[in-house]
């Protein structure tokens, strides 16, 4: 299983710019993969960084605590530059998009859909999001906080701005999925959120 670690930070005011230079030079400098990601408008800097499997994320969790981990000087640098403490999420990839869903070239834009699930309703949640996501050929990729599914979220890559759907779109996107036999999970959720962040730097493994 492949996991995804993300770390949210907000910047201090007027220190935008600087916590998306100082995050894109972080991964410039070093050799794994790895992509930051912007939300000017919140505004947020968010960087995430694939791992293959849970051994790989529990040796990132040993040095951290043996305090041999290299980079941790720059992750403190990029800290000082925000408002409040960094959030951290680990996340694992449950379902991966189909690669003929992805753009030709390099993407841009990430949308990203946050399902927030009723109390108890998670594991039931997932099943729908799962069944959905065979119907439409995996059009996005599935993920989940670990030892959580209070959390669903659906991820996918666009090229252009122009390229995600525009809210005058949305009434012939749904008809489509009705016909293919999508389960409606509006019930199952306490909230849906839809998110738009811009790709400043991306390593791909």
């Amino acid at each position: 299983m492949k996991y995804i670690l993300s770390g949210f930070r907000t910047p201090k005011p007027g220190s935008l710019p600087e916590l998306i230079n100082g995050a894109v030079d972080f991964y410039k400098g070093v050799d794994f993969p790895g992509m930051v990601t912007v939300a000017p408008t919140i505004p947020v800097v968010s960087t995430h960084r694939p791992f293959e499997d849970a051994a790989s994320v529990e040796a990132l969790d040993d040095a951290i605590v043996a305090g041999n981990l290299p980079i941790m000087d720059s992750v403190t640098k990029l800290d000082q530059l925000t408002a409040s403490a960094t959030r951290w999420v680990l996340r694992e990839i449950v379902a991966n998009i189909n690669p003929d869903n992805l753009p030709k070239e390099d993407p841009k834009y990430f949308g990203r859909i946050i399902l927030t699930a009723k109390t108890g309703m998670g594991p039931e949640l997932l099943d729908v999001v799962l069944s959905n996501h065979d119907k439409l050929d995996a059009p996005v990729g599935v993920s989940a906080p670990v030892g959580s599914l209070a959390t669903i979220i659906l991820s996918r890559p666009f090229a252009h701005l122009d390229d995600i759907t525009k809210a005058a779109d949305v009434r012939e996107v749904v008809a489509g999925m009705r016909g293919k036999g999508v389960i409606n999970w509006n019930n199952l959720c306490d909230s849906i959120e839809r998110r738009v962040t811009r790709v400043a730097f991306m390593r791909r493994p």
